[in-house]
């Protein structure tokens, strides 16, 4: 497939962690059709300029898998009257705050832990499992681009497009590498991080909301071809096989195939 790492992730502007994941390969000689099937950082933040390249790329659907205190703290996504949200709330770890919550902590085996038990929860999170249902069916639909979000794109936008992609028959190694792609946007998540809490310092320390600081690592800010393992090795524990775990999602053999009308075409 063409360098995901080479295309720039600032392209929709007000946004980052963006692209296009057309052009990934299956093993049938297809490959994923480019304007289809998106993935960003969240659109709160989106300009004139953002909104306009929305429309250009001929996006119609946003699924946007944050949940409602994150909406609340930086915002809803600003996309044009063409572009319908789909709102799918994917919310991990309730009850346990993020390790950019925790005050004083430096700790960056706990933030990998945290990391672990996200990818530990994602098989089989309800509303993982709707979100994931909601893409493949806007994706097989055929009316537009479907750009999936979450607040940084990179861990449950991340497992979702992954899950898609594994539908479709896409290459292992180019779903790996459209997932490692997300750590190209490590610097701006930080930055992000850091203007929301304010009194960031651009050193990786982001001050809470009560006015602390916490160290975030590389762990928590990017993404490891170890938590993506992690997250299949518990689909197979809890569903036996991936095709146990798309039953499991209510995406039959039927859909799969829709999907992958829509989504694939020859490799040129």
């Amino acid at each position: 497939m063409a360098s995901i790492e080479s295309t720039d992730q600032f392209r929709l502007s007000g946004a980052w962690n963006f692209r296009d994941v057309g052009g990934a390969r299956t093993a049938d000689g297809r490959e994923v059709r480019r304007g289809r099937l998106f993935r960003s950082s969240e659109l709160s933040r989106l300009d004139c300029e953002g909104e306009n390249m929305l429309v250009r790329t001929g996006v119609r659907h946003v699924v946007d898998l944050r949940g409602q205190s994150e909406i609340d703290r930086a915002g809803r996504d600003r996309v044009p009257s063409s572009v319908r949200v789909h709102s799918t709330p994917y919310e991990i770890h309730k009850g346990e705050r993020a390790p950019h919550e925790l005050g004083n902590v430096v700790d960056a085996d706990a933030q990998l832990q945290y990391m672990m038990r996200a990818y530990t929860s994602f098989p089989s999170l309800a509303g993982a499992k709707v979100a994931i249902r909601r893409v493949v069916d806007a994706v097989s639909d055929g009316s537009g681009g479907v750009l999936v979000h979450c607040a940084a794109g990179k861990d449950r936008a991340g497992w979702t497009i992954a899950t898609v992609l594994r539908a479709a028959g896409v290459l292992e190694q180019d779903i790996l590498t459209d997932y490692l792609a997300s750590n190209a946007a490590i610097a701006p998540l930080r930055a992000h991080l850091s203007d929301i809490w304010s009194d960031g310092d651009g050193q990786g320390r982001e001050s809470t909301s009560d006015g602390s600081s916490v160290f975030l690592s590389n762990a928590v800010l990017g993404v490891t071809e170890e938590y993506y393992r992690h997250g299949l090795s518990v689909v197979d524990e809890l569903y036996g096989s991936f095709d146990g775990y798309l039953s499991e999602l209510g995406i039959g053999v039927d859909q799969v195939e829709r999907l992958k009308s829509s989504l694939l075409v020859p490799t040129d």
